[in-house]
């Protein structure tokens, strides 16, 4: 590690070594080795549709397409831009698409040198494109390539290295340039950050490298000055906070923010909820491994460490059609709202409940009032989850026998429900699970609904879906939990 006197930061990474031969920095089993000649081309015009639709023509000659399968690609391609606009740095872009194909993960580089418009003004225009085609297969590979691409123009030399591969107009050429990332990144760590934290997020930032982590879930609001860790943010890294803002320059330069939405959240609680929510974003790559790091909030001084791999569980909630039955930010507000009511009880004392999210019109006809419904009557604005200013009032009504009924987008149609699943559905759970847990997981056999227990002697909150028992979160110092089965 090397120190920069008469400053407040220090370098990790050291001095960078000599450039190093073109086959370490560009590996044969990866980015190397998917360029090649004939996925190489020279585009004209300066309109994004056409330099993408010049990109197809150039991979269906490479694989040997047929019309119908080009259609196919060119509509992936197109519809991921739609969805998301794949410039990921000033003057390159990493257009992507899902096709089933036997040829493994292909790359075409597309080179211009007036430059596409590609909508990100702020980055200016796009010069090189990577198109990026997958298989499910081999999605991992397309992760990895996607890092080293974006690894070669990371750094201040970024802009020279572009206008070296834009020149280039052989498959040596193009690794030559790119090859020139192969320098040692630098990672400049304020010295107003405490000794513990600044020692460990340096050697998190490394361990993170050698674990081939995707990605590295970081509370800033463990800070209270959370401008202390601009110097090492970047798309690698996604933030998290307890109600709390990021600083706007945090936020750029982060993959994507977590905001949950209360602040009270201990720390093992905190990062399984926003590893959920960051996982159904799409914010954590596969999901292979994670690293999280948090600590309590405005403590400056991280405390928690997890690697994680969040794939499954993601995969296990969400899939299915779980995302027609019930928003994913519905399902993510419900479970924070019972992680809150285990933390803090009610008025001192431990609460249990059920909530039943979506299919509400298969659900209704299983189910009748045990007492008045509290929430009849009222406009569907004024009974909507997703209100911060009702937290208390369903937190009060969670006292009640009976469950929550909840629409797909988070009405709350009604409390104190009494669930009558179909007597011939057949359930199986775990030991210790109560009468609530078997009627919900019942109610979510029998319907397309998402049930959701809270246990008042645990504190445990359980998700099923299909029948089965899908997650647990533990509050506070416990950890998430996912069952062998479920859908994958």
């Amino acid at each position: 590690m090397a120190k920069k006197h008469g400053t407040s930061e220090e370098t990790l990474g050291g001095d960078a070594p000599p450039a190093t031969p073109v086959a370490a920095a560009v590996p044969e089993s990866s980015l190397g080795v998917l360029i090649r000649a004939n996925h190489m081309i020279s585009l004209k015009g300066s309109e994004k549709t056409l330099a993408l639709e010049q990109m197809v023509a150039t991979a269906a000659r490479a694989l040997n397409l047929n019309a119908g399968q080009q259609l196919d690609l060119s509509a992936a391609v197109q519809a991921r831009e739609a969805a998301l606009n794949t410039q990921l740095g000033p003057g390159w872009a990493a257009p992507h698409a899902m096709l089933d194909i036997s040829e493994g993960l292909v790359l075409v580089v597309g080179r211009s040198r007036a430059g596409i418009d590609y909508g990100r003004p702020e980055l200016g225009r796009v010069h090189l494109l990577f198109l990026l085609i997958s298989s499910p297969e081999t999605h991992d590979q397309y992760l990895r390539v996607l890092s080293q691409i974006a690894n070669a123009f990371k750094d201040a030399g970024g802009p020279e290295r572009i206008e070296r591969a834009v020149r280039a107009d052989t498959p040596q050429k193009l690794r030559s340039a790119l090859g020139e990332a192969a320098k040692r990144q630098r990672f400049r760590l304020s010295r107003r950050l405490p000794p513990v934290s600044r020692a460990l997020i340096r050697n998190l930032l490394r361990f993170a490298d050698e674990i081939d982590a995707e990605a590295i879930l970081l509370f800033s609001d463990v800070f209270r000055n959370q401008a202390l860790l601009s110097s090492f943010i970047s798309k690698r890294i996604v933030l998290a906070t307890r109600a709390t803002d990021v600083p706007e320059a945090l936020s750029e330069k982060a993959r994507g923010v977590i905001r949950l939405a209360r602040g009270e959240f201990s720390p093992e609680s905190a990062v399984q909820l926003a590893m959920l929510a960051a996982g159904a974003r799409g914010l954590l790559g596969n999901g292979q491994r994670i690293v999280a790091v948090c600590g309590d909030k405005g403590s400056d001084t991280f405390d928690t460490i997890r690697i994680e791999t969040p794939r499954s569980m993601v995969s296990r909630i969400y899939s299915g059609g779980t995302k027609e039955a019930v928003l994913p930010e519905v399902f993510e507000r419900a479970i924070q709202l019972l992680v809150e009511l285990a933390e803090e009880g009610r008025e001192g004392k431990r609460l249990g409940t059920c909530l039943v999210l979506g299919d509400e019109d298969a659900v209704r006809p299983l189910t009748q009032q045990l007492t008045i419904n509290p929430f009849r009557g009222y406009a569907e604005n004024e009974r909507n989850l997703m209100d911060a200013a009702l937290e208390e009032t369903v937190k009060e009504f969670a006292a009640l026998d009976g469950a929550f009924v909840i629409s797909r987008t988070g009405i709350i149609q009604s409390a104190g429900t009494y669930l009558n699943p179909p007597a011939e559905i057949r359930v199986e759970l775990v030991s210790g699970l109560g009468t609530r847990h078997r009627v919900a997981a019942a109610m979510t056999k029998a319907t397309k609904a998402v049930a959701l227990v809270l246990s008042q002697s645990t504190g445990r909150v359980t998700v099923f879906k299909g029948g089965r028992e899908v997650l647990t979160v533990s509050a506070s110092r416990r950890r998430v939990e996912t069952s062998s089965g479920g859908d994958e």
